[in-house]
C-alpha cells in the first residue's frame, strides 16, 4: 500500500472549537484531548525506534513504507502539537511534553533497541484499532464536533494506511513472538496508566475531577453503550495469536473509500491539503 504524506494544516481555533467538542460531554472531550496531549512525543518515540532499525529496512517496499510512515507521523506530530496549544486558551495548563520527554528518555534507558520497537508495534496497534473504529462507526463519527472532525479523521486514516510498517521492521529485525507479546501486555499497563494520569489532570482543570455524577455519560458512552473502547477488545487479543498480522485485518476498502472523501476532488478536506508526496 502507496504511504502517502500528506501536508495538511488544519489552522484551528479556540474561537470556533467548542471547550466539550466532543459529545458536549466534558469527560469524553478530555479524554480524547489528554489522548492528542500524548500524540507528539509518542509519534517522535515511534519514528526515532524505527530508525534505530534501518539496517533490516533492505527491500525497496519496505524502505518505501518506512518514509511515508515517518512522513505522516511528522504530520501528525505538528498537527497535534497545535491542537495542544490552543487546550491552553480553553484553560488547560499542562506541561506533557516535558515529562514525557523525560519518561521516554528512561525507557530508552531501560528498554533495548528491538524492545522499544516492539512497544512502538504495541502502541501502533492501539492507533490502529481506534483509528478502524472511528471509520467505520457512524456513531463514533458523530460525537465529534464538525470543527474537530476533520483533525481526527486525517489522523485515523493515516493510521490505518501505515499500521503495519513498524510490525514488518520488527519481523525484518528478526523480533520474536515472546517479546512482543511480553512487550504489549507492559506497553498496555503503562499506557493506560500515563494516559488517565494526563486526564485526570485536565478532569482537575475542568472542574470535574471530583465530580464523578459528571462522569456517567462519557463512561457509558466509551464502556457500556455503544462501548466504543469495550468493542475493541477482540482485536486487542488478537494481537497475541502467533501468526498475528496487522493486515490481517483487510481495511484496503475502507482507505480507498476514506481517501477519497476526504481528499478526493470533492474531498472534505481537500482544501486543508498542501502537498501530497
Amino acid at each position: 500500500m502507496t504511504i502517502p504524506r500528506r501536508d495538511v494544516d488544519f489552522a484551528l481555533d479556540a474561537d470556533t472549537v467548542r471547550r466539550d467538542w466532543c459529545n458536549d460531554d466534558a469527560f469524553q472531550t478530555t479524554f480524547l484531548n489528554a489522548l492528542s496531549l500524548l500524540f507528539p512525543e509518542g509519534e517522535k518515540f515511534f519514528v526515532e525506534s524505527v530508525k534505530q532499525h534501518k539496517q533490516f529496512v533492505t527491500t525497496p517496499e519496505l524502505a518505501a513504507a518506512v518514509k511515508g510512515f515517518i512522513g505522516q507521523e511528522a504530520m501528525h506530530g505538528k498537527e497535534h502539537r497545535a491542537f495542544n496549544e490552543l487546550l491552553e486558551a480553553h484553560g488547560y495548563k499542562t506541561k506533557v511534553d516535558a515529562r514525557l520527554r523525560g519518561f521516554f528518555k528512561t525507557v530508552r534507558k531501560v528498554l533495548s533497541p528491538k524492545s522499544q520497537l516492539a512497544a512502538t508495534c504495541a502502541l501502533e496497534h492501539f492507533t490502529a484499532m481506534l483509528a478502524e473504529s472511528l471509520l467505520r462507526d457512524e456513531r463514533m463519527r458523530g460525537e465529534i464536533d464538525q470543527s474537530m472532525r476533520g483533525l481526527w479523521l486525517w489522523h485515523a486514516l493515516e493510521e490505518s494506511e501505515h499500521k503495519a510498517v513498524a510490525f514488518d521492521v520488527y519481523r525484518a529485525a528478526h523480533g520474536g513472538y515472546v517479546r512482543r507479546s511480553l512487550i504489549m501486555l507492559l506497553t498496555t499497563v503503562v499506557f493506560f496508566a500515563v494516559q488517565m494520569m494526563v486526564h485526570a489532570r485536565l478532569m482537575a482543570a475542568r472542574g470535574i475531577l471530583f465530580r464523578p455524577w459528571t462522569w456517567v455519560r462519557g463512561i457509558g458512552r466509551l464502556f457500556v453503550w455503544p462501548g466504543h473502547l469495550t468493542r475493541l477488545v477482540p482485536a486487542y487479543l488478537a494481537y497475541f495469536r502467533p501468526g498475528f498480522h496487522p493486515d490481517d485485518r483487510d481495511t484496503r476498502a475502507l482507505l480507498t473509500e476514506w481517501e477519497a472523501r476526504l481528499f478526493g476532488s470533492d474531498g472534505e478536506l481537500r482544501e486543508k491539503l498542501a502537498l501530497v508526496a
